[in-house]
């Protein structure tokens, strides 16, 4: 059996979000499977949430050797423990400054010096990480992509509703909300915006849904991408970072350009929806969805672990 070790702090600094998804659905599956030695370090029961929790090493020392597997840049510096970072993104080099930015340079830095294996969950953000870090060994480095959930699907009884929606955070400023809202403005539909709702209630949205505007500036992946597509849902998206690797030749993608040209290029795609069959749209991205799944994510992680072990 693989002993390893996953630190859970990831459920200690955020309810929802895109990392939340993609460890839950590891542990998921770490946890039905008989060829691993599973312990969690969890701050909820099992152990004390310390002042800066985030920062330190974990209150937990091995009794016997371990892969130790962090969801946020934690590492476990006890000879027994063989560290692996995931990388998620490079947003904090290119969006975030001054202290805070400081901070979790430091924090992701020791994680990576520390660590036999790093995942990147695209092959731009590999790219963006070698940028960043060109001291790191690139064989160290394996991509493996995210999944996409079997709760999304096309659901024919729901009724088309024709708004448009926006699924992310409004307050981050590289997701461009402000862009959302101008397509909305050009076009004279609804904005619908989704945050913090459950995965039912969200596939119930991209059913109900012209289309998703996806113009973020930056992603590491992208998972709502793959989430709308197997809903049935078109996609409009910006043709950046690692948009084109998920978003497939499925996708509506506009050129990365100023604010006000991205939302009116997304606002002519909008325009053509509303005036042409979506139908082949719809198909192209129910295809591409199919390259993507959490049981494809894993198995790709349980090849590395067993390496590793």
């Amino acid at each position: 059996m693989i002993p390893i070790t996953f630190d859970n702090i990831i459920f200690s600094l955020q309810r929802y979000g895109g990392i939340s998804v993609v460890w839950t659905e590891l542990l998921n599956r770490a946890r039905a499977d008989k060829d691993l030695a599973v312990t969690e370090l969890d701050y909820k029961d099992q152990l004390p949430y310390r002042t800066l929790e985030r920062y330190r090493v974990p209150a937990w020392t091995p009794t016997q050797p371990t892969l130790f597997h962090s969801s946020y840049f934690r590492i476990c510096p006890h000879p027994l423990a063989t560290n692996i970072t995931t990388v998620h993104d490079l947003t904090y080099h290119y969006y975030r400054k001054g202290m805070a930015k400081a901070v979790h340079l430091w924090e992701e830095q020791r994680a990576l010096r520390h660590s036999k294996a790093v995942i990147c969950v695209s092959e731009n953000t590999k790219r963006d990480l070698l940028n960043c870090y060109p001291w790191l060994d690139e064989e160290q480095i394996k991509v493996v992509y995210n999944g996409v959930g079997d709760e999304f699907f096309p659901i024919p009884s729901v009724e088309k509703k024709g708004y448009l929606l926006y699924v992310g955070n409004r307050a981050v400023e590289y997701k461009r909300y402000d862009v959302a809202q101008e397509v909305a403005r050009l076009t004279g539909l609804e904005l619908v915006t989704a945050s913090n709702v459950s995965r039912e209630q969200l596939n119930i949205m991209y059913n109900e849904a012209l289309c998703l505007l996806y113009p973020s500036d930056y992603e590491g992946f992208g998972i709502p991408i793959l989430e709308a597509q197997k809903a049935g849902c078109p996609v409009i998206a910006q043709n950046t970072s690692s948009v084109p690797e998920v978003i497939g030749a499925a996708g509506l993608m506009v050129n990365h350009n100023t604010a006000a040209r991205v939302a009116a290029d997304m606002a002519e795609i909008v325009r053509h929806l509303l005036s042409q069959p979506t139908q082949g749209i719809i198909a192209a991205g129910l295809e591409n969805a199919k390259r993507f799944s959490w049981d494809k994510t894993y198995k790709q992680m349980k090849q590395i672990y067993s390496q590793l072990a």
